[in-house]
């Protein structure tokens, strides 16, 4: 099956390596949270390829279906109607809003003879303004509707954003040193051509 230039095929694909790695987990925290293998990279990757709208879209229907994983994989999982909104369709949506980001005008190179656009500003830092505003939002939630049993608002506070940066630090951490590996940034550079262009070689049929 040919692959140039075919969104729906890349967001299932994208939709797919999010659910494997959602139910990958390396640590599973008590009262929920837990620290994948890059599965916050293949959603915001949707936003990367194909930008702010589609993947607003793409954020918010992702994060449902990891809903959907986190209950099959044993997670705890809010059980009120607003902390599952904050933590599921907007804690995985805002990773759209690294789509509005623009890439500085400095002479990033072509990426490859085909003409590839190198973005390493956007693809790393997408990434972290993602991964941020969802660490706030999972706090926010936290803090609402089920603040851990510490005397006093502040102290409360302070143990759910250690609690909830515990586990999203460790995955941004983890996703920036892999973006950082030559070979792995190229290959999404290329892949993000193949997506959104048509093919113009004939001799290139898939890859």
């Amino acid at each position: 099956m040919k692959l140039w230039n075919r969104k729906w095929i890349w967001t299932l694909i994208f939709l797919a390596l999010f659910m494997l790695l959602s139910a990958v987990k390396v640590v599973v925290l008590p009262q929920g949270g837990s620290v994948t293998y890059l599965s916050l990279l293949s959603l915001w990757l949707v936003t990367y390829f194909f930008g702010f709208k589609y993947g607003l879209v793409c954020s918010v229907l992702f994060g449902l279906v990891r809903m959907g994983v986190d209950r099959l994989t044993g997670e705890a999982v809010a059980s009120q109607l607003l902390p599952l909104l904050l933590e599921y369709p907007l804690g995985y949506g805002v990773f759209c809003l690294g789509g509005l980001l623009k890439e500085p005008q400095t002479d990033t190179g072509s990426g490859s003879d085909i003409g590839v656009r190198a973005e390493p500003f956007k693809l790393k830092m997408g990434y972290v303004i993602g991964i941020c505003c969802q660490y706030v939002l999972f706090v926010i939630s936290a803090v609402c509707f089920y603040p851990p049993d510490r005397e006093g608002f502040w102290n409360n506070l302070l143990f759910c954003m250690l609690y909830d940066g515990s586990y999203l630090l460790v995955e941004g951490v983890i996703t920036l040193l892999f973006l950082c590996v030559p070979p792995v940034y190229e290959a999404i550079y290329y892949l993000k051509y193949v997506a959104t262009h048509e093919q113009e070689d004939d001799t290139l049929n898939s890859f």
